[in-house]
């Protein structure tokens, strides 16, 4: 659909966002023009998506796909927004997965950060450049050392062994007066980081790290939270803060969309675990399944049938000299029946036609495993600890291809899948052109 590039873009720019947020700028590419902070592209039921949005993401999508149409990134801009209101897919929780995963507020904002980075990095870097001593630095007024007595309060002492780090109110309110740093961003107010703040940014792996070394981890996190801090400064004095809020608000919806859309199986394989998908499934009736196996037979395609023949030898090298020799050109039956220990070597090692239906032993299983017409690597039997070993090697002569039995399980099983797929993506749709229909679209004028 429309939509899907886009917010497999804005997918991409959420998983690259929590790296670090570094101010070099050396893989920046350059910034639009600066479009007019008050500047409309679009009206949806009389709400505002800004020019400075617009461009922003077309800008960021251009540097990947360079012959995308500014109207095109519109067009999409406009069903992300009006899909993900019409899902009214409610955002995580706070508090929700939070000792595995970033909250999501922390989420949101390096998203921002990142994509403001990526596409007006080359300006950002000059905003820096412009600070007394041309770095972040100087927005910083003031860093103590945080009292070891306050950090022990909050962590516990050191060296105690922890498989992860979840605070109690009562350390959490502890954590929010221990400060870290004081910063002034350039004609802003001044404000402070505490070791609440560094905390609540961390996944688990990151509050491992702060209760190890909580001073060092959080002086480091805090210049992070200053440099975040200064971007997205930059941007509302530039652009305008309700710009800068839209563009937040279209990123997070193009990962309600992404989530929406995983949902009814885009992007995913019939296996996925959609809770969707799997009730789709499990409502598939027996005369959907037979009239969905007839119309796509071809899919449930499998080899019915095969002949072969193998050897058996008494150890890997003996196997690596026979599997040479078969290489180089040697008869198969002939060398079975020379070198093979089996009881069907004077056969050749023939193993006759073996069926797909029924119970195989391992060997067989290890025959419908491999290609036609080609020895292969010998394998060791799995036998038991008191077993001698033996080595096999496996030709497959003939194939016979046919169809998993409509009756089967597999049938039933890929069947119901795929059908719920179908569905799945009938009803995201439906759902798609339902949220056009029932809101007012107002398109300015886009070159």
């Amino acid at each position: 659909m429309a939509a899907r590039h886009f917010v497999q873009r804005a997918a991409r720019a959420a998983a690259a966002a929590i790296v670090a947020a570094t101010l070099t700028g050396a893989n920046a590419v350059a910034g639009p023009a600066t479009p007019d902070a008050a500047a409309v592209a679009a009206r949806i039921d009389g709400k505002p998506i800004y020019v400075f949005t617009l461009d922003t993401l077309w800008q960021q999508r251009r540097a990947r796909k360079p012959a995308l149409e500014r109207r095109a990134a519109l067009d999409d801009l406009v069903q992300v927004r009006l899909l993900a209101a019409h899902a009214g897919a409610p955002a995580p929780k706070e508090g929700a997965s939070l000792t595995v995963a970033f909250a999501p507020d922390v989420v949101a904002e390096e998203r921002l950060v990142a994509t403001l980075r990526e596409v007006y990095g080359k300006d950002i870097d000059a905003a820096v450049k412009a600070l007394p001593g041309a770095t972040l630095d100087s927005l910083v007024t003031a860093q103590q050392a945080m009292p070891p007595q306050q950090l022990e309060a909050v962590f516990g002492r050191p060296g105690q062994l922890k498989l992860e780090i979840a605070l109690s109110d009562a350390q959490l309110s502890q954590a929010g007066a221990v400060e870290v740093l004081r910063y002034q961003l350039p004609g802003g107010e001044p404000a402070k980081v505490t070791l609440f703040n560094v905390y609540h940014r961390q996944n688990v792996q990151g509050r491992l790290a702060l209760s190890q070394q909580p001073a060092a981890v959080a002086a480091q996190q805090a210049r992070r939270i200053v440099a975040n801090a200064f971007v997205q400064h930059w941007a509302r004095q530039r652009f305008g803060a309700e710009a800068v809020a839209d563009l937040r608000k279209a990123l997070a919806d193009g990962e309600a969309v992404v989530t929406l859309q995983q949902l009814h199986g885009v992007g995913l394989d019939t296996d996925s675990g959609s809770p969707l998908l799997n009730r789709l499934a499990g409502d598939a009736s027996p005369q959907e399944i037979e009239a969905f196996y007839h119309r796509n037979k071809d899919q449930f395609a499998r080899i019915d049938k095969i002949r072969a023949r193998h050897i058996r030898v008494a150890n890997e090298t003996q196997a690596q000299r026979v599997l040479k020799a078969l290489r180089g050109g040697a008869d198969f039956a002939a060398t079975a029946r020379k070198m093979s220990r089996a009881s069907d070597a004077a056969k050749g090692g023939d193993l006759g036609w073996i069926s797909a239906d029924g119970d195989r032993d391992w060997l067989a299983s290890l025959a419908f495993s491999q290609q036609p017409g080609k020895p292969s690597a010998p394998i060791r039997a799995p036998v038991g600890p008191n077993e001698t070993a033996y080595w096999e090697i496996v030709l497959v002569e003939e194939q016979v291809h046919g169809a998993h039995p409509l009756r089967s399980e597999t049938v039933r099983y890929q069947a119901s899948r795929m059908i719920a797929l179908k569905k799945a993506m009938q009803q995201l749709s439906e759902m798609t052109d339902q949220a056009r229909r029932s809101a007012q679209i107002e398109i300015a004028e886009v070159q």
